[in-house]
């Protein structure tokens, strides 16, 4: 299913369209009234009055492939029960037949209902697989300005017939999507509601169909009555159906017919004036209560720049991953040098106690450059373990021709852990050589800087264990919510207070005043004080925007409005690659054996590690990467081969929804210009995205 257009946050009501048959009774039970209780009409005279009636609205339409609603079944028929309020103008054409002319407002709303007809495989909590069944709602909002132009001809008494044609300017035309689970019993979306909202919006504001709301042209009919209440007043009850020609929209099959039933209460002009009264002395009157103030409250996004939009809804994007950094165990130094680099970050001891690995947020290198302060907390939470410092040097570049050198930088790497983290001297044994074990190509300049290092082992995986780095971030729409307030008689208005509550209660936002408010008020959503994103992100899933009006005795009246909360779940790949509605964990092996795609030792921590976190559901990436030394085609065939290798270990296991390994070969993301940059570009990368839901 694709989605296309922008949300909308209007929530639509819904009444059983069966209602409307609830006023031919009334209808009937008027007319049949014994004749003397009615009286005879007045004579044929211009009447105006005002008209109300509910409307049965019967939509027929086809929504599967309509820009901007997902395409997730066809939403063909709806009926819907309306309303419609106005005016209505009657001119006399001869004693049987008149011109009824007729204003009024229609709301035209319609809720079409269909199956989904995807039904995927998901899981239970015993592991059985079943079929996931959803239906979806599609909730329109049609608002109508209509004029009726019906010619009336009476037949017996005061009842009457009239056909006529009507055109109505479409004011408004919108939408909302809700998805609903119907089996099985207990499963939930990620918002733990069985019930989620899709997609709102404008009609006319989506995608790029250019889509624009049409003329409603329809022929109606009506049956009804003029009964005459006096000499000056009419009641007209009317019953009436309204047949559409034309589509709501100028690209979509829709067409809304109608079934109406109300009452007008009409004025006849002309008619004789009643006798003069007698004249009496005046009575006191005593003057008329003041009106009571009328509230009503819209909710409006406004965005960074200012512009608003005319809905409202709040949308939390939520960024999460993982990274699992293998931390390096080789320390570097410079030429003829045991002195500590300064790219190493060295603390002061006063602020080893404070220092915690699950705080660093830097990238993979900033991590790196901790190395010894990691490895200092690890030793003091381990106070059984020990480890080991040798020394290396490289005689190509080192002058000097004894070990001293390689034993001093062995002694600093000793000295500092010793002076900053207060370890027992001990617990770390110093050894020293000319070369490393594993040397580098001596031929280049890159490989013989690699040798010049202090390299650093325990028996204790513990102690050179990967750094967990968890990315948490959260973004959140729009810039700022407006209030527009909406006050009629708001002369008699004492104070007003206005407020924004998640759906605990808690309030957000709140300001207050005398009178009624002077304008819009705005509450600036990245600005806010009273709750952080973490609270809203984890407890709201609407928010609750309230107005209320006291009056000068005391009596406050209230308006509310609901305002959404749409979160978004994603991950972030290395490449820059948006996962969504999955968090993303990402491994990193290194130390292969050297010019083979083997797994080393060092790694096998690691793979358990992925192993463990894999899921039947993952989307599982495997990546190998080079650094810069050696031919570029070689660097990718040995890549491609490293990955195959961890994928191969990782079927081993537990075989994931898609399994992708690939050799990127000489992919720079680290700075090869520094040694430990190349160690860790010589790297195959994991890349696990699980579900949410998982």
């Amino acid at each position: 299913m694709k989605t296309m257009g922008y949300f909308r946050t209007t929530r639509f009501g819904k009444v059983a369209g069966k209602s409307v048959v609830c006023v031919l009774p009334a209808l009937l039970s008027l007319l049949a009234l014994p004749v003397s209780a009615q009286t005879e009409p007045p004579e044929q005279r211009f009447q105006v009055g005002a008209i109300g009636a509910g409307a049965l609205n019967m939509h027929k339409g086809d929504f599967s492939t309509y820009d901007g609603v997902l395409e997730c079944g066809t939403f063909d028929e709806a009926t819907t029960l309306g309303w419609q309020i106005g005016n209505i103008v009657d001119i006399p054409l001869s004693p049987a037949t008149a011109l009824s002319m007729r204003l009024y407002y229609h709301k035209a709303n319609g809720d079409f209902t269909t199956p989904n007809p995807e039904s995927p495989l998901v899981a239970l909590d015993d592991g059985t697989l079943v079929r996931l069944q959803t239906e979806h709602t599609l909730a329109t909002a049609l608002d109508y300005v209509s004029i009726d132009a019906l010619g009336k001809w009476r037949l017996l008494g005061p009842l009457y017939i009239g056909a006529g044609p009507t055109i109505g300017l479409s004011t408004r035309a919108a939408y909302e999507q809700e998805e609903t689970i119907i089996g099985p019993n207990g499963m939930k979306f990620v918002n733990g509601e069985t019930t989620r909202n899709i997609i709102a919006g404008n009609f006319d504001e989506q995608g790029t169909l250019n889509t624009q709301r049409n003329l409603r042209i329809a022929a109606t009919g009506v049956i009804g009555a003029d009964v005459a209440l006096s000499n000056t007043l009419v009641l007209n009850p009317e019953v009436g159906y309204s047949y559409s020609f034309t589509d709501v929209l100028s690209d979509v099959q829709w067409k809304v017919h109608v079934l109406r039933a109300g009452v007008a209460l009409k004025y006849a002009f002309g008619g004789e004036e009643p006798p003069a009264a007698p004249v009496q002395p005046p009575v006191p009157v005593e003057p008329a209560p003041a009106p009571q103030p009328i509230v009503a409250l819209d909710v409006q996004n406004q965005l960074a720049d200012g512009t608003r939009q005319n809905y409202a809804e709040i949308t939390l994007t939520e960024e999460r991953s993982l990274d699992v950094v293998p931390l390096l165990p080789y320390v570097f130094f410079a030429p003829n040098s045991s002195e500590l680099q300064n790219r190493y970050r060295r603390i002061e001891p006063a602020s080893a106690q404070v220092f915690d690995e699950s705080n660093l947020q830097d990238s993979t290198l900033g991590i790196y450059y901790h190395v010894l302060n990691i490895i200092g907390k690890r030793m003091l939470l381990y106070p059984e373990s020990n480890i080991t410092v040798t020394g290396c040097r490289e005689p190509l570049d080192d002058i000097e021709t004894t070990t001293s050198l390689a034993a001093g930088r062995a002694t600093t790497v000793k000295q500092y852990l010793v002076d900053t983290w207060g370890i027992d001297p001990s617990r770390i044994r110093t050894e020293s050589r000319a070369l490393p074990q594993a040397v580098s190509n001596r031929q280049i300049q890159d490989g013989r800087e690699e040798n010049r290092r202090a390299e650093i082992s325990s028996s204790d995986t513990r102690i050179l264990a990967p750094v967990k780095r968890e990315y948490i971030d959260r973004q959140i729409e729009p810039a700022a919510l407006v209030l527009v307030p909406r006050v009629q008689f708001g002369e008699n208005a004492n104070a007003w207070m206005a407020s924004l509550n998640d759906a605990e209660a808690e309030v957000l936002w709140d300001q207050d005043g005398l009178g009624v408010p002077a304008g819009d008020l705005v509450w600036n959503v990245e600005e806010r004080k009273i709750v952080d994103r973490t609270h809203m992100a984890q407890t709201s899933t609407s928010l609750t925007a309230l107005l209320g009006i006291r009056n000068q005795d005391g009596q406050t009246r209230y308006a509310t409005r609901e305002i959404p909360v749409r979160k978004i779940f994603r991950g972030r790949r290395f490449n820059g690659e948006i996962v969504r509605d999955s968090v993303l964990e990402r491994y990193s092996l290194m130390f292969f054996d050297f010019d083979t795609p083997t797994i080393s030792d060092f790694n096998k921590q690691v793979m358990e590690l992925v192993q463990s976190r894999m899921r039947t559901s993952s989307a599982v990436r495997v990546t190998g990467l080079t650094d810069r030394i050696g031919s570029e085609e070689y660097n990718k065939t040995l890549s491609q081969q490293r990955a195959q290798t961890v994928a191969q270990g990782i079927r081993s296991r537990i075989v994931p929804a898609v399994l992708t390994p690939t050799g990127a070969g000489e992919y720079l993301i680290y700075n090869n210009d520094l040694p430990e940059g190349r160690f860790y570009n010589r790297t195959v990368m994991v890349e696990i995205a699980t579900p949410i839901q998982e």
